[in-house]
């Protein structure tokens, strides 16, 4: 499972779907991954947004416990495709990097768990899970 910006980012703000949700994944052993654009993403937002320090505890906490996939030359591609062949179809996505989490899934076969549903639909071949 390739854990979202976005879930990362409400585990640390206590929320309850979210912290639910990482219950869940837990009590079944289901392996967290991150793509490294998530892990840019939440420095850009660490460095950028005013949160507590308790918020960037957190952040640091999964970062450290979790497998981070690399942005590799095959995920670049995928993600160009993608986002090309989208734009070409005038379904453009909103953000470059949901491309690169998206290609991320696809190249890994593992779902995308994100609130951000609508981000990621347009991704063919990507499984997405939500809470």
């Amino acid at each position: 499972m390739i854990l979202d910006t976005s879930f990362v980012e409400d585990v640390a703000r206590a929320d309850e779907d979210a912290l639910a949700k990482a219950d869940a994944l837990a009590e079944t052993g289901t392996p967290e991954r991150l793509s490294a654009m998530t892990l840019y993403e939440l420095y850009w937002g660490v460095g950028y947004v005013d949160r507590s320090q308790a918020e960037r505890d957190v952040v640091d906490s999964v970062l450290e416990t979790k497998e981070i996939y690399p942005v590799t030359p095959e995920i670049a591609r995928k993600a160009g495709r993608i986002a090309g062949t989208l734009a070409s179809d005038g379904r453009p996505l909103d953000d470059p990097g949901d491309g690169i989490i998206g290609a991320t899934g696809v190249v890994h076969d593992e779902p995308v768990l994100t609130r951000n549903v609508d981000h990621f639909e347009r991704i063919p071949g990507l499984e997405i899970d939500s809470y």
